[in-house]
């Protein structure tokens, strides 16, 4: 009991608890009946209280078990307590003569009644011990024993084990008893066990808490610091001393101090226990860092406040997570809009292609039906050259927001930087002065010429932002050699020839520390709506592409420059030659036409009865197998659209191969000429054919088609 704090309670007198006996019975009998309950009824009584008031209930289970013994006469009574890591049971307690030592400590998995019992989980009583092999005779005395489990709930704590020096000394009413008992000694077990834990608990995290870097001050109800722990002052740079005496309005940062204050008064003023507060303090150094802060009212005896207390986080490194992580799902958001934006690009490239190859194919029917003298020649080639236009940004379009595959050719720059100024001094702001200075004479490059034109667009309409209310820009080309020490080249770039095309404008120009971030995808320090933050990214992504490298330098209020170094072929190349489209071929034979667009169908058909071909048409896949399985023998090539409602254009050509393997098709898109060409050749198909397209084009196609499909006759089987 001294390990309880609290002291034992006396022996009730049992007859002092009895009640009066019953007028018409047996005396003697009742009394003893109505003795024994109120005995036991006191018992339970005791030792509900002696539990209840123990923090520790193995403390107290000698007294409990020594009690029982002395009201019930009973032998002996023990506590073994279930040790799952170890699967044993250990003696806790007991009350009677001692256990041997070698009893002290059982295995779940051995002899004797109190493991039977552990195993079973079931209470046992047997009135003879004599005749039971699972007793082990630890005292001489002992007749008859009774061994019931210790439960909370589903979990077994223990087992109770009771004795008698009588056979069947251990009636029916004794057992009731200590089944009630073994009730109250194993709900204060569990309780107890539940009490170490939290305090264990509780210790580590107190260790846990005093080596962390959680902060602790302790302060009046003035909010000036009393104490504080080295943690509080380590997060704000002060040593603990420094802070004493000080305001807790000190180390919050001024823009916090209204709320911190606000929060403050209503915890004073009883509105509520605490708060917790996440916002910026201020460091020692000056420096704002952004803390948790949970500030909480210390109570006296009586209810009153006496003191404030304050614990502080450092959640500087969370809440640089937190944007990250929001950086990162702005981006996340990007990019999934520019698949979406590519999906969409995809499908609208392909109608407006489709429209453009009516207004590119008529008018070249119309520019072959007029007469060369004809003063018509020249606005009908403005509109073949404008559609072809229009078709090279749809496939620029696609390249970028798709990812397509660059195409790789010869590349005349001076052509590639005319169109850009073109462009840029037809659109951009008149206060904006548009210049260039071009080398005279520019070697070819590699690459493709639509993605390097924009790049260098790109470079163009960041340097028109940068001038909102006018200004210079200027375009210059100009031939370099790098590799020596005057003239270094990246690592990853070979020294030797390069182009370098120059942007500079005369804007606002770009912070030093803003530099080094300027081509990362999504970053941008134009306002919201104003830039994706894409587009250095963009130039960045394509020069790299084709093995060269870009260079900045910028100051602030007074312009930046752009300089992209483009590696010159190492092999002498002459530019391509822009001269009048080939002529177009006349041909015979039989072409069978699938498209679902009416214009479009109109167009090949009147296009083929120009070159000489006669034509048969299909607006749909099952349609042309149709055709194609009643006419075959006379059908000399299909030109088939890969994209249509139903059957698409690989699934029919896939029918009509099973038709005839040796079927030569066409196929034709309005998608780019990249990956879309590669699955049309890759499928098998004679060729590809990108829409728009000229009846130039067209009769080009067929005639190497026709070509190939003699020679492989001539080739025979």
């Amino acid at each position: 009991m001294a390990h309880s704090g609290i002291p034992p309670k006396p022996d009730i007198d049992a007859k002092a608890t009895a009640p009066p006996p019953v007028a018409g019975a047996s005396e003697s009998a009742i009394e003893k009946a109505l003795l024994a309950r109120g005995t036991q009824q006191a018992l339970l009584v005791e030792v509900n209280a002696t539990l209840a008031a123990a923090i520790d209930a193995e403390v107290v289970l000698p007294q409990i078990l020594s009690r029982l013994t002395a009201r019930t006469q009973l032998l002996n009574a023990s506590v073994y307590l279930l040790d799952p890591e170890k699967h044993q049971l250990r003696c806790a307690a007991e009350s009677g003569f001692p256990a041997p030592s070698v009893y002290r400590s059982l295995e779940l998995e051995g002899g004797g009644l109190t493991a039977w019992v552990a195993r079973t989980g079931e209470g046992v009583y047997v009135p003879d011990i004599s005749g039971d092999p699972r007793y082990f005779c630890a005292d001489p005395s002992a007749r008859s024993e009774y061994a019931v489990p210790l439960r909370a709930g589903a979990t077994l704590l223990g087992v109770l084990n009771i004795e008698s020096d009588q056979v069947d000394g251990i009636r029916a009413v004794a057992r009731k008893l200590i089944d009630q008992l073994a009730g109250q000694v194993a709900f204060a077990i569990e309780r107890s066990n539940l009490y170490k834990w939290l305090r264990d608990s509780e210790e580590r995290f107190r260790s846990i808490f005093e080596q962390s870097q959680f902060g602790v001050a302790l302060g009046d109800l003035e909010g000036r610091f009393l104490n504080v722990n080295r943690a509080f002052g380590r997060i704000l740079g002060y040593e603990p001393g420094e802070l004493h005496g000080l305001h807790i309005s000190h180390i919050f940062h001024p823009d916090e101090l209204p709320r911190a204050f606000d929060n403050l008064r209503g915890l004073l003023e009883g509105k509520t226990d605490y708060f917790y507060a996440e916002g910026r303090c201020h460091h020692k150094s000056g420096e704002p860092i952004w803390c948790s802060t949970i500030i909480s009212l210390i109570r006296d005896a009586v209810g009153h406040p006496s003191y404030t207390l304050a614990m502080l986080y450092d959640i500087s490194e969370r809440k640089k997570a937190e944007e990250e992580r929001a950086r990162l799902q702005e981006q996340l958001f990007h990019t999934q809009k520019m698949m979406a934006i590519g999906t969409l690009a995809g499908g609208i490239a392909h109608d407006f292609n489709n429209l453009l190859g009516v207004i590119l194919g008529y008018a070249s029917l119309v520019r072959r039906r007029l007469p060369p003298e004809d003063v018509l020649q020249e606005p009908v080639r403005m509109m073949e050259l404008s559609a072809q236009r229009a078709a090279e940004l749809t496939r620029q379009l696609l390249q970028f927001a798709r990812q397509e595959t660059c195409r790789v050719e010869h590349v005349d720059v001076a052509e590639v930087v005319d169109h850009v100024l073109k462009v840029v001094s037809e659109t951009f702001d008149r206060r904006i002065r548009i210049g260039a200075c071009r080398a005279p004479e520019l070697p070819c490059l590699e690459g493709d010429p639509g993605h390097l034109e924009l790049a260098i667009l790109n470079l163009c309409i960041n340097a028109r932002d940068a001038m909102p209310q006018g200004g210079t820009l200027t375009v210059e080309t100009s031939v370099v050699t790098l590799g020596g020490e005057d003239a270094p080249v990246p690592a990853q770039c070979a020294p030797g020839e390069y182009v370098r095309i120059a942007v500079r404008d005369t804007g606002v120009g770009i912070k030093p520390e803003l530099l080094q971030r300027i081509f990362e995808p999504f970053f941008t320090t134009k306002e919201p709506g104003k830039g994706s933050g894409l587009g250095l990214a963009a130039v960045y992504a394509i020069v790299n592409s084709h093995g060269g490298f870009v260079r900045t330098a910028s100051q602030v209020g007074r312009g930046s420059e752009f300089a992209v170094y483009l590696p010159v072929l190492s092999r002498h190349v002459e530019p391509p030659v822009k001269g009048q489209p080939r002529q177009a071929e006349r041909g015979t034979g039989t072409v069978l036409v699938v498209d679902d667009e009416p214009f479009m169908l109109t167009f090949a058909e009147e296009a083929l009865q120009e070159l000489g071909y006669q034509v048969l048409t299909a607006e749909n896949g099952t349609q042309a197998c149709e055709i194609y399985a009643q006419r075959a023998a006379e059908i000399d090539c299909i030109l088939l659209d890969m994209v249509m409602p139903g059957r698409s254009g690989f699934e029919t050509q896939q029918a009509l191969r099973a038709l005839n393997p040796g079927v030569k098709v066409i196929l034709v898109s309005g998608y780019s000429d990249g990956a879309e060409a590669d699955r049309a050749r890759e499928s098998g198909a004679a060729t590809f054919l990108g829409k728009p397209y000229t009846v130039e084009t067209l009769a080009h196609v067929l005639k190497a088609v026709q070509v190939a499909k003699r020679t492989d006759k001539d080739r025979g089987p």
